[in-house]
């Protein structure tokens, strides 16, 4: 996997949420902060909401169909891998949808107390573990595929 690096390396597209468009929008298009901030401006980044966001960023498109749809056709298409980053509610509903075929989780070493969960109870899961790749500070990379 390689770290960072490898962990976006394989993709063309992402799909984000209309709260992460937004928060990242107001930082990644000035951060110097690599490999991410030269992969995340430079990919066509699709964002699944109801609503205009609130500014623009590069190679972004609007989604306002229903997001498996969207998905669905997209995979069709050539191209490399579709990620979604930090949008957990995005990432639930293709899960439930059956339309994720690899998860490629990163485990920062930090413990925050709570948060939101990627999986729902509502029913197993099989996963099968790909590769684990260690970053310098503790970071853990982990490829699962279904």
């Amino acid at each position: 996997m390689g770290g960072a690096a490898g962990l976006v390396a394989t993709q063309d597209d992402v799909l984000l949420g209309r709260g992460t468009y937004d928060y990242w929008a107001g930082y990644w298009p000035t951060s110097d902060f690599q490999p991410f901030a030269g992969f995340i401006n430079g990919t066509r980044k699709h964002v699944v909401t109801s609503s205009v966001p609130a500014q623009e960023w590069a190679n972004s498109t609007l989604v306002t169909t229903p997001a498996h749809d969207y998905v669905t056709a997209l995979k069709q298409g050539s191209g490399g891998d579709i990620g979604v980053h930090g949008s957990i509610e995005l990432a639930r509903s293709l899960l439930r949808a059956g339309l994720v075929d690899e998860l490629r989780l990163v485990v920062a070493p930090s413990v925050v107390g709570q948060g939101r969960r990627v999986f729902e109870s509502d029913g197993v899961q099989s996963w099968t573990l790909l590769e684990v790749g260690r970053g310098k500070n503790g970071t853990l990379f982990l490829d699962y595929s279904r």
